[in-house]
């Protein structure tokens, strides 16, 4: 049978890159089953944070999967498997992270996980799914580390080197070779920090938001541009912190200034906040107006936001995936789709710059390929 499957443009995905956007078919081999059978059951994992100031993360990500798995099965299921999703919730914090694979690694139905989408959580639970041979699918993310391989951990992402990369590159183009970095320690970060030499341009000063006295060190440095790799809340603190001070200068960010939360928490400083990011806004993706219908169908009316997309894209991949296991060996086991994940390429290619306006809305600017 076939099954909708809204492929949207994944960020740049090179698996779909050259494939239409919309309504395309994915065919499921669904095994016979008689009246009164019951259907074998295939579970993915999904670990997120669904409480805590992080929540907004599980509840865009969470739709998104149910909305895979529930296109796959309402044509009959993956192979002649009804396929499952079990949901834990991490609360953002690196020990519930670990503690809720151990979770999942002891079912045995449980073949492969998609998670932790925090960078702190999603390292301090690698190694629980290296020692299971579960397959981890780490959207989201940015991090060196996930790029190397660890067990059976894939990433569908750019390493944060890249971003940087195109941060330097934005830096140039406002016709400055200096900028200030307001750090929480991120991955990204430290990837600008390391670039900072090769693209010949000067990082300084480096503060941490935790220093009391870091408004006055970045405006003591005259500089006109300010890096930020905090997370949403404390970027939103940031730069509404700057603004206070009578900074007027550029303020450039990563993906976690996507996020609602920076905009609320920084109000009217936000506007002119500039950011990049691998996953776009579902409605500024090619066909985006029917994944938006689709995924809000299944949320209740609330609205997909950033993290919703790439999601998506792990969900169907890893249906894709098990599809292939059990058409060829009758059953899915952990270790056949995780030699299968590691064939597939995760490249992304494109970068999406957004600008927040006046309404505190993120705007799309540009795509740099």
């Amino acid at each position: 049978m076939a099954a909708n499957k809204h492929k949207i443009q994944d960020a740049g995905c090179r698996t779909n890159s050259c494939l239409p956007l919309l309504a395309s078919c994915l065919l499921l081999v669904a095994s016979c089953s008689f009246p009164g059978s019951t259907w074998p059951t295939a579970k993915i994992g999904l670990v997120a944070p669904f409480e805590g100031r992080y929540r907004y993360v599980g509840y865009d990500v969470i739709y998104a999967v149910r909305l895979a798995l529930r296109e796959a099965n309402e044509v009959g299921g993956v192979g002649g498997y009804n396929v499952e999703l079990v949901a834990y919730d991490d609360g953002g914090d690196p020990l519930q992270a670990a503690e809720q694979a151990r979770k999942l690694a002891v079912d045995p139905a449980v073949i492969a996980v998609i998670g932790h989408l925090r960078e702190e959580t999603t390292v301090a639970a690698l190694s629980v799914y290296a020692e299971a041979g579960i397959p981890l699918v780490v959207p989201a993310v940015l991090h060196s580390l996930l790029a190397e391989e660890q067990g059976q951990i894939y990433h569908p992402g750019p390493p944060a080197e890249t971003v940087a990369g195109e941060m330097f590159v934005k830096l140039v183009e406002l016709g400055q070779r200096q900028a200030a970095l307001v750090t929480g320690g991120g991955s990204l970060g430290t990837a600008l920090q390391r670039a900072a030499q090769q693209h010949r341009l000067q990082i300084s000063p480096v503060v941490s938001p935790e220093n009391e006295d870091w408004v006055n060190e970045v405006l003591a440095s005259g500089v006109e541009a300010v890096f930020c790799d905090a997370d949403p809340v404390t970027a939103g603190e940031a730069i509404a912190a700057l603004r206070q001070a009578g900074w007027e200068g550029t303020f450039l960010g990563g993906p976690e200034l996507a996020a609602a939360d920076f905009s609320a928490v920084a109000g009217a400083a936000a506007e002119g906040a500039t950011f990049v990011t691998p996953y776009p806004f579902p409605a500024d993706a090619p066909g985006g107006a029917d994944f938006v219908a689709a995924y809000q169908a299944v949320s209740n009316g609330a609205p997909p936001g950033p993290l919703a997309l790439p999601a998506y894209q792990a969900a169907w991949a890893l249906l894709e995936l098990l599809e292939q296991d059990i058409t060829a060996n009758g059953r899915p086991t952990r270790e056949r789709v995780g030699d299968l994940n590691a064939e597939r390429d995760w490249s992304y290619t494109p970068l999406y710059w957004y600008r927040v306006g006046a309404d505190s809305i993120a705007r799309f600017i540009t795509i740099q390929p």
